[in-house]
């Protein structure tokens, strides 16, 4: 079974770097494994055993973890310039409160840098969404989304930057798509279908570019290990007027720098391979458990969608600690505590 979106994967130059601005500057402060070895069990996608140093962290505020993957036997390969007109995965959205503050914050950090923002989110501004976009240090790009159902707070008062509450995918046929992510994944609510052009995005799909755009979320509340954290998560998708055709990591392999993966948190892995195989999904990277470091496994299986982004499920065997300890120290106010007198670093 489907619970969540549970991280997003991110392709680095350099893990320790890009973790400090993920941890200091994004608050994914809570490490839950930390490894360095083989990644054997993605070889259908890889074609060689690389080795790689990987870190994966929870935020205190809830929402979905973030991967942090750097190659190590091997030099990661660059992205070329970021085509928006492309398909795959175009960036990543973070639930904040206080939006201007969470600029200025992301502004502070050497590397890091705003692109456009804060301005409404067109087709939620009558809710009173706001959105912002940035670029991480590796020159991933991420939008800031500052609305009142978010549980991290809404308006004006101290930051509060949130998980990873929404990702935004590039596609060439937004119907066919729609039909995969509500049936296969069962993201069956659609907030809204809206077709036009989006101030908010001029920087980065151009000046009055159309957009066909479709937001997704699930009527089925979170279950599985995480649910007391992940909200079950947005999907967007957009079809680009003139659409490339091309996919955002043509010429690169998985764990090359860049957005790679959108994983979501399953019960159950081999029963839910069964269940979206049977809805039409290929699989693409088998089963496989994985050490994933700091006391935790997990099994990990990838299907692929339309376009051919990869969708990876991850269904969590143990944890560093007792899970209950998680839910119960990992709180905003004793995180913050931890960082102040150097538990957490």
């Amino acid at each position: 079974m489907i619970n969540a979106i549970q991280h997003i994967g991110i392709g680095v130059r350099n893990r320790d770097r890009s973790y400090d601005f993920y941890k200091n500057i994004l608050d994914f402060s809570v490490p839950l494994s930390k490894h360095r070895g083989k990644c054997t069990g993605m070889l259908p996608v890889i074609e060689n055993d690389e080795e790689r140093d990987v870190t994966i962290a929870l935020n205190p505020y809830g929402g979905g973890l973030v991967e942090i993957f750097q190659y190590i036997s091997k030099k990661p390969k660059e992205p070329e310039k970021i085509d928006f007109s492309s398909n795959g995965y175009l960036f990543f959205g973070l639930k904040v409160k206080n939006i201007e503050g969470a600029v200025n914050l992301i502004r502070s950090y050497r590397g890091a840098e705003i692109v456009s923002g804060p301005d409404y989110f067109t087709p939620m501004k009558s809710r009173g969404w706001k959105t912002a976009i940035f670029r991480d240090v590796d020159g991933i790009y991420g939008i800031l989304l500052e609305y009142p159902e978010s549980n991290v707070g809404y308006g004006t008062g101290r930051v509060k930057i949130g998980g990873v509450e929404y990702v935004a995918i590039g596609v060439s046929n937004i119907k066919q798509s729609i039909e995969f992510y509500t049936k296969v994944l069962e993201y069956d609510k659609i907030v809204y279908e809206a077709e036009g052009t989006f101030p908010e995005w001029d920087s980065i799909f151009g000046k009055d570019r159309k957009l066909k755009r479709a937001l997704l979320t699930r009527s089925r509340k979170p279950e599985g290990i995480f649910r007391h954290f992940l909200r079950g998560g947005m999907i967007e998708l957009i079809e680009v007027e003139g659409n490339s055709g091309k996919h955002l990591y043509d010429g690169r392999k998985w764990g090359d720098i860049g957005f790679m993966e959108l994983c979501f948190d399953v019960t159950d892995i081999n029963e839910t391979l069964e269940e979206v195989t049977k809805k039409g999904a290929e699989i693409i990277v088998p089963p496989y458990r994985q050490d994933m470091g700091m006391n935790t496994y997990a099994t990990f299986s990838y299907i692929k969608d339309p376009d051919g982004s990869m969708l990876e499920f991850a269904d969590i065997h143990r944890l560093p600690v007792p899970y209950f300890l998680i839910r119960t120290l990992v709180n905003p106010p004793l995180i913050h505590f931890a960082k102040k007198i150097g538990i957490i670093k």
